[in-house]
């Protein structure tokens, strides 16, 4: 502008000087001549003209670099930019967004709409917020919207909307800027479902089971039905987990999960609380059959065997039972109660379901006090061993002695192993009680043998949750430096469903056991796992026969050609068998004839504290007599909370 104004005033000047040029040169009162006037015209109109063209190249050029900026914009940002006429057609747009309209070029949008793209319920909704922005002059800005593409596709975009107006500031279209803002939609989803579901199984958890409960609740209040809560657990999954690894803990879980879901209703909502504890929600229940029908579709699901890694097994499970608004009618008091009626399960053989009954409110108390008073139990020195002798069959000496965990409750006194040690497992406290057990066995072995008693082995029981925590070989090496124990005088027993883990793990962790000099004994044996594979592969000295085939010996012929197949197989293995529960003379002179060289039983001497036992390794050996008192009328003896204690 200053260029094509300076322009103007020099053709004036010029036109002025040829004035004052004919004025100086003649007479000062002669009037200008016609051809001086035009010459001076011309001047004036060749200055006006020249700025005129001047500033029409000027503003041509700038509104070419403005076309080149806008076209650079267009071509390389990432977001969908479009500017519309007032019927919404499409005037221009950018790269990106002709990219997501699958076009070859920006410029065939051009004169399209939102329908010749999208859905016609998402066209429809985007025609109508560019219409309220035409009526009223108001943007919308961060809008965000689900757009639904003809294929089914569904995308997520964070749009503003803003009027274009012309130089007179009339509204001539609309124009829009659209971020693609899928991958975080998607990531909130994920995140929600996250939250309210299990990560292992992808089914509900605890948070979102509690609003599925609060809405099947209300649901059956309105319409006067019932609420049906099964509390699932699933019989002996620890052993599989701790034996095999939690890869194939977790793999069956998820089996599981599948086939619950499969059996059910759609209604129905199936959750996982955590470990292998399931939940299932029935809303608008008619009648309580239709709860135990469900319960029994459940367990047949899950009696199929399971095939995981190459390893088949079977899975039980105990169930409880309980209903709104008989049983409860909050969500927490049905889980309180089914949680009790499962408990009840499981103490009446597990692989059953149990329906809450009021009385077992006392009983989730009780359990709830013995996990706590189990939390604090070594610390208040509850915590004691007995030890019961292994025996000769040829001699009668002892060979040595198995140490046996004790809980002597300060309310209710001896509480029976089979009572606590589940439960010990089940709080994770197993691989602690157990290194105490080591621990102590050693120290009094080590302390028998500086009084100058015959040397005898002692046995400690290893839990899987020991060798779970891969310290194992140091902290045996360590107890035997501490208590100065001779390696030889410790055997260690694993059960058979401990050994089922054949990962190089576990092998290794074997291996090193023996090269400390320990010996192994595999307890149990010949309770549903057995396999050779094991017993090459893990070294072991001694296999234990189960206490069952002991008590199934008279009564059952298949049990003595068991006892008889496991004594013949550990003679041709060159591993030594001890057998278990042995209570009666007829029992022993089999075993005697069978060759089998060392008993465990109540007919050599029940498990007692280590001062009694102390007098035996004293005497040396036994004299047998004809018959012991039964393993149950001994229990009750010895633990008298066995008949009073609901666990």
């Amino acid at each position: 502008m200053a260029t094509a104004a300076s322009a103007v005033f020099l053709g004036v000047v010029l036109a002025l000087r040829v004035l004052a040029s004919r004025l100086a040169g003649g007479n000062p009162s002669r009037a200008l001549g016609l051809a001086e006037v035009t010459s001076a015209g011309i001047a004036i109109a060749c200055a006006a003209l020249f700025a005129l063209l001047y500033l029409t190249f000027r503003a041509e050029r700038r509104r070419e670099i403005e076309r080149c900026f806008l076209q650079a914009f267009l071509d390389h940002i990432p977001d969908s930019v479009f500017f519309k006429d007032r019927e919404s057609r499409f005037v221009r747009v950018s790269c990106a967004m002709a990219r997501r309209f699958d076009l070859p070029g920006a410029t065939h949008a051009i004169g399209k709409t939102d329908a010749d793209f999208f859905s016609a319920e998402h066209a429809s909704r985007a025609l109508a917020d560019e219409q309220r922005i035409l009526a009223t002059g108001e943007p919308l800005v961060g809008l965000e919207e689900k757009e639904t593409w003809p294929d089914g596709r569904d995308a997520w975009v964070l749009t503003t909307r803003v009027p274009l107006r012309n130089r007179t500031g009339n509204i001539i279209g609309t124009m829009g800027i659209s971020r693609d803002i899928t991958d975080r939609k998607q990531a909130e989803v994920r995140i929600r479902h996250m939250a309210m579901h299990d990560e292992l199984t992808g089914l509900p958890n605890r948070a979102l089971l509690q609003d599925r409960l609060l809405q099947a609740i209300a649901l059956a209040g309105r319409n006067l039905k019932r609420v049906g809560v099964l509390l699932l657990d699933l019989d002996h999954f620890k052993t599989i987990n701790d034996s095999l690894g939690h890869y194939v803990g977790d793999a069956l879980l998820q089996e599981v999960a599948r086939r619950l879901t499969a059996c059910l209703r759609e209604s129905d909502t199936v959750a996982r609380l955590g470990g292998d504890e399931f939940v299932i929600a029935m809303p608008l229940v008619s009648e309580r059959e239709e709860i135990e029908q469900a319960a029994l579709r459940v367990q047949a699901s899950l009696a199929r065997p399971f095939t995981i890694e190459g390893h088949e097994m079977q899975v039980g499970v105990s169930i409880g039972i309980c209903e709104y608004p008989t049983d409860g009618e909050k969500p927490e008091i049905l889980l309180q109660n089914a949680d009790a009626a499962m408990y009840q399960a499981k103490n009446k053989g597990r692989g059953t379901y149990y329906i809450f009954t009021a009385e077992m409110t006392e009983a989730t108390r009780h359990r709830q006090k013995m996990h706590n008073d189990l939390r604090h139990a070594r610390a208040r020195g509850e915590f004691s061993l007995a030890y019961q002798p292994l025996v000769s069959t040829t001699s009668g000496v002892i060979t040595g002695v198995e140490a046996l965990l004790r809980w002597s409750h300060p309310e209710l006194g001896a509480i029976p192993p089979s009572q606590f040690i589940p439960q010990l497992e089940e709080l994770g406290l197993m691989a602690d009680v157990g290194l105490w057990v080591l621990r102590t066995a050693c120290r009094q072995n080590a302390e028998w043998q500086k009084q100058g008693l015959p040397p005898v082995r002692v046995a400690v029981n290893l839990s899987a949750q020991q060798f779970s925590r891969g310290d194992l070989v140091s902290a045996v090496e360590s107890v035997l430096r501490e208590t100065g124990l001779g390696p030889r005088w410790l055997d260690l027993e694993l059960t058979e469903s401990l050994t089922m883990d054949e990962s190089e793990v576990t092998v290794s962790a074997m291996r090193d056991l023996k090269k400390l000099g320990v010996s192994l004994s595999l307890d149990d044996f010949g309770t549903g796992w057995s396999s050779l594979s094991y017993l090459r592969r893990f070294q072991f000295d001694r296999i234990k026969i189960d206490r069952s085939f002991m008590r199934d010996l008279a009564s059952e012929p298949t049990a003595e050609t068991v006892v008889r197949s496991i004594i013949n197989l550990g003679h041709n293995l060159g591993l030594a068998c001890i057998a278990e529960g042995v209570e009666t003379r007829q029992q022993l002179d089999y075993l005697q004839r069978q060759m089998c060289p060392e008993i465990q039983g109540y007919l050599c001497s029940p498990a007692l504290p280590a001062d009694q036992c102390e007098e035996l390794l004293r005497a040396r050996s036994f004299t047998f007599a004809p018959d012991a008192p039964l393993a149950d009328e001994a229990l009750a003896r010895d633990f008298p909370a066995l008949a009073t204690a609901v666990m």
